[in-house]
């Protein structure tokens, strides 16, 4: 058997590690369930559906997307990206956890407030994803430019220039928008930024879930275990994503042209996916505040992600021919 390489030595040991963080918010989310359960047999089904609601939110395609542009931006970086699909989930959850708190202790309030949340969120959400999209977008597109110069001169036989200055004199520009994103804990902070939107049907659920629990008289720190498994779910799905993507993209570089050939193929995959999502985006929050009526406003309003959102996930990378 063939030793273990460093990078798959890394890879065990950041699974192992995000792994048991997520089992740990499993494990305690059920341990509340099952304390109260006698008392509260609503409460095996009400879990279960935090539960599915998480890994189903993980197949957002901004979520996909996002995590996709930022593995690709950090691993141009040469920094560990094993890491950025918990992080963002993280961050993602951290939204959902304080407003379930705040729901628990606050149900008569939070009832009525809970669809004008959903109003904010409806315009606020996409404008912060859309943004973070379009950045991400416009960064892997310049890398896109710069692999293309790559490209053509290796076919003709020329040395191409290092990566590193090949970046240091190409995406100076975009450097100044993204440059916080350094590491993967980085990540919790866009995670935060696109849960604040709260256009999600499946965060909303779980804070409504949380509500009527609380309603019916069971006790908080029961309802607690809502929030902690929603979080298990959709940050087991986000880092097995984030996983898979740095694990994938480091195979697949493993030479020159291979990973010249992958890297104009899954960039510009990725550019597309990103300018699409965030132009929607912003299409769908604008179009509902000034009330345009047009048939692209409509289109957009129209589109549910959902079957691209497992498309990306599982056709991302694609197959090529080998070099």
């Amino acid at each position: 058997m063939e030793k273990l390489t460093a990078n798959h030595r890394t890879l065990l040991r950041d699974g192992f590690q995000y792994g048991s963080y997520i089992f740990a918010l499993f494990a305690i989310g059920w341990l509340l369930v099952i304390l109260y359960l006698n008392r509260y047999p609503s409460l095996l089904a009400m879990a279960f559906l935090s539960f599915t609601f998480g890994l189903q939110h993980a197949f957002d395609i901004d979520h996909i997307t996002t995590i996709d542009n930022i593995t690709r931006k950090l691993i141009n970086d040469g920094k560990n990206t094993h890491g950025v699909g918990f992080f963002f989930s993280l961050g993602h959850s951290l939204v959902v956890i304080l407003m379930a708190t705040v729901t628990i202790f606050f149900v008569g309030w939070s009832k009525q407030r809970l669809p004008h949340l959903q109003q904010i969120g409806a315009t606020f959400g996409p404008i912060v994803s859309g943004t973070v999209l379009i950045l991400l977008g416009t960064f892997n597109l310049i890398i896109l430019i710069q692999t293309g110069r790559e490209f053509r001169q290796l076919r003709h036989g020329k040395e191409s220039a290092p990566a590193d200055q090949m970046s240091s004199r190409t995406l100076r520009v975009f450097h100044w928008a993204l440059h916080f994103i350094d590491h993967s804990w980085q990540t919790l902070i866009v995670g935060f930024l696109f849960g604040l939107g709260f256009d999600t049907a499946t965060q909303i659920s779980v804070l409504a879930t949380s509500a009527v629990a609380t309603s019916n008289g069971v006790p908080w720190v029961a309802v607690l275990a809502f929030p902690l498994l929603f979080t298990a779910g959709m940050c087991f799905m986000d880092t097995c994503d984030g996983l898979f993507m740095s694990t994938a993209y480091g195979w697949l570089f493993s030479s020159p042209f291979q990973k010249i050939y992958y890297n104009i193929v899954l960039t510009g995959l990725s550019v597309i996916t990103a300018f699409f999502v965030g132009g929607v985006e912003f299409i769908q929050a604008f179009g509902r505040q000034l009330n345009f009526n047009s048939d692209l406003v409509r289109w957009c309003a129209s589109l549910i992600f959902r079957c691209w959102d497992f498309y990306w996930w599982f056709c991302s990378p694609l197959p090529g021919p080998s070099p």
